[in-house]
């Protein structure tokens, strides 16, 4: 059953003389309300009233009455008055009735001592504002009012139902990453700027507005604009955080962004405009739940650039940043982004913790009563995902956490050196990949480290086993590794076997895993191709690769890492059996999958036409040829192109690059028309292209 939220108008009007009754028609236009919210404003009421005996004197009282929720006006405990307005029109603009709103209970009130003169015509437009509600807590639910009279009375109200409001959720929301704590460092200077250049650990919250006019700006008869509130709780001892004073909207000139949301990295730019573009300030020195405070600055007449940031005080770990809209443009729906900087000087115990960030609407509030307490005030509900408002759920903004080694097997002997494993994090999409790692032990504890415990991007573990200190047997763990609910996270197995002191044991090779050369990819691989293989005990005297039993070429190997050429002599297709041997002791098989092309740039290795590697510092120019060097094509005759953006190119020279074994080279042309940017480049060999890779391009 769906909630209806029902307001009654109750009219007891006392003519001075005879009077002939006002018949009203009553209207309303719904305001769209934040579901949130405790003290939001509904739609106008205007009763349209005809019929009254011209000049005539109408006193009396009107009542409001909700039903279906409290009314929560801002109240005058002194004189127990609502800030509720009733005016009329009686042909010369509005103005006030003379009523004020009395509190009966906490669902109604009355407009008390009404006294006004009709005009000539003996008509009038009665409006009533500013009435605060409650409003129903289902998305979407309309809530109504209904308007009547109660008996003898000289003014007659059509009793219609009138939608005053629709409840939708004001606040969407989106995080680029968990904030992990780890050691970062922070400058003497303190600005945007230069915490960006500095390195200093970040990550950015998302704020959308679930409606437009959601982020309004302070109205009259409210105590501030929208607020929204970013709430810290769990960093460690010695954490700073620094936030932006002022926060450029997805409306402004140049929006406030870090860049790992899908914008240019800005402090942000704001101009005054007559439309208005989204603007917020911190509020500093709020209570814990956002109210009062003062703004950190007000917005000039001129085009304003931001950089100034302020410090987030924190007690216990947790802390509130609180911002302010003081700019909007009511039309459209508005986002902004807020980064927030880390400098922590040291681990914390353990290694790292990944501290929480949530975001509400403020100042949060429990009220619901007609009060004194700041209006608008809202509950601290979190807000849904933004992604679906604003379309970029799959646009590879966000950060997709990749791990590529399975598992881990040690077995040490008690009171020799630890044993070393590496398991690689790689992000696999856009945004800012923030990862911690941790153990969570099944037999035993602490025999396993981690190094390090957290990283941002692509990164490498260093995983040691020790059996020092252990009984013989069997130990098994898990290393856990987080990157957030975005992101992913994945659990692998930890299998360690301790034994005891004797002769070395003359331990085979093992290889963990077989990937393509340019990209480190786990994925099917081309006769001729350079392919990487990772494992253990690989480095002797004598070491071979063989591959279906065909020998291959190897270009580097030490003890964890082998780099070889797939034998171009193998079948396009199907599964065959690899291994490694190292004086004369093999590996396990590792089963490869074929196929007969599987292109794959190698990182750095797109050239100018000047050999210079094609940077953002060294661009190529529009028009002039560029190198770029790849595996996986050896044995491919088909037609090979290039994309660069959204252009495709035949190559001047796509074959052998002269001089290597396994290494092909494409020339092509940088099409003379594409504009400065750095775009996606990728090879294709007929329908099969590699991974991307980005180039710059300049305009000369």
């Amino acid at each position: 059953m769906r909630t209806v939220c029902l307001f009654t108008l109750l009219a007891a009007l006392a003519p001075a003389q005879s009077f002939s009754p006002l018949n009203c028609v009553a209207s309303a236009v719904p305001a769209l309300v934040h579901l949130e919210g405790l003290a939001e404003r509904v739609g106008d009421i205007v009763l349209n009233c005809t019929g009254g005996t011209p000049n005539g004197t109408v006193r009396g009282d009107i009542r409001v009455i909700s039903f279906g929720g409290n009314v929560t006006n801002k109240l005058n405990t002194s004189t127990g008055t609502l800030d509720a307005v009733l005016t009329v029109n009686v042909g010369a603009g509005d103005v006030s009735t003379g009523a004020t709103a009395q509190v009966l209970a906490n669902n109604q009130f009355a407009f008390a001592s009404m006294n006004f003169n009709l005009g000539p015509t003996g008509n009038a437009t009665l409006r009533i504002t500013n009435v605060r509600v409650v409003p129903p807590q289902a998305p979407e639910q309309p809530f109504q009012l209904a308007l009547a009279t109660n008996g003898p009375s000289a003014i007659r109200v059509d009793n219609s139902p009138l939608t005053a409001g629709i409840a939708t959720r004001g606040l969407l929301a989106a995080y680029s990453s968990t904030f992990v704590c780890t050691v970062s460092g922070l400058p003497s200077d303190i600005t945007f700027n230069t915490l960006l250049n500095s390195g200093t650990r970040f990550a950015s919250m998302r704020f959308t507005e679930g409606f437009s006019e959601s982020f309004l700006k302070k109205i009259p008869l409210a105590d501030q604009g929208t607020r929204i509130m970013a709430r810290f709780s769990n960093f460690p001892a010695g954490a700073r955080l620094f936030v932006p004073d002022g926060l450029a909207g997805s409306t402004a000139t140049i929006p406030t962004a870090a860049g790992d949301l899908g914008l240019t990295p800005n402090g942000g730019r704001w101009t005054p405009t007559a439309a208005g573009q989204l603007l917020l300030a911190r509020v500093k020195n709020t209570d814990v739940n956002g109210a009062g405070g003062s703004l950190s600055f007000t917005p000039a007449a001129t085009v304003t650039d931001f950089s100034a940031m302020s410090e987030v005080f924190l007690s216990g770990g947790s802390g509130v940043a609180v911002f302010e809209v003081i700019d909007s443009n009511p039309t459209a729906r508005e986002s902004v982004q807020l980064p927030i900087f880390l400098a922590l000087e040291q681990r914390p115990t353990g290694g790292s913790v990944s501290a929480n960030v949530a975001a509400s609407l403020g100042p949060i509030s429990s009220d619901a009563t007609p009060s004194n307490n700041p209006v608008p005030r809202f509950q601290a509900l979190n807000p849904p995902s933004d992604c679906q408002a604003l379309g970029d759920c799959n646009s590879g903004i966000f950060p997709k956490l990749a791990v590529e080694t399975e598992g881990l097997v040690y077995n040490p002997i008690i009171g020799q050196f630890p044993q070393t494993r590496f398991v690689r994090v790689r992000n696999d999409a856009g945004g800012l990949l923030n990862w911690a790692a941790a153990v969570q032990y099944k037999t035993g504890s602490g025999w396993l480290s981690i190094d390090p415990p957290s990283g941002i991007g692509n990164g490498t573990i260093r995983v040691d086993a020790t059996a020092a200190g252990l009984k013989p047997g069997i130990y098994e763990a898990s290393l856990f590794i987080d990157a957030g609910p975005l992101a992913g996270s994945a659990t692998l197995p930890v299998r360690m076997e301790a034994r005891e002191i004797g002769p070395a044991p003359q331990l085979p090779p093992e290889i963990s895993s077989v990937t393509h050369a340019a990209t480190f990819a786990q994925t099917a691989l081309a006769p001729g191709t350079i392919a990487t293989l990772f494992g253990n005990r690989l480095k002797g005297d004598k070491v071979e690769v063989r591959v279906s039993d065909v020998l291959a070429r190897i270009f580097f190997s030490n003890d964890t890492q082998i780099n070889f050429e797939v034998p171009g002599t193998l079948p396009n297709s199907g599964t065959v059996n690899l291994f490694v041997s190292v004086d004369s002791r093999n590996s396990p098989a590792k089963v490869i999958t074929l196929t007969t092309v599987s292109p794959g740039i190698f990182p750095n290795a797109i050239l100018n036409q000047d050999n210079s590697v094609n940077t953002a510092s060294t661009p190529a120019l529009s028009g002039t040829a560029v190198q770029i060097f790849l595996t996986g094509m050896q044995v491919f005759g088909g037609a090979v192109t290039v994309k660069i953006h959204d252009y495709t190119v035949e190559p001047l020279y796509a074959g052998s690059a002269p001089g290597f074994i396994g290494l092909q080279q494409v020339n092509a042309l940088v099409p003379a028309t594409l504009q400065s940017i750095t775009a996606d480049l990728s090879v294709c060999a007929g329908a099969v292209c590699s991974p991307t890779r980005q180039i710059t391009v300049r305009q000369p």
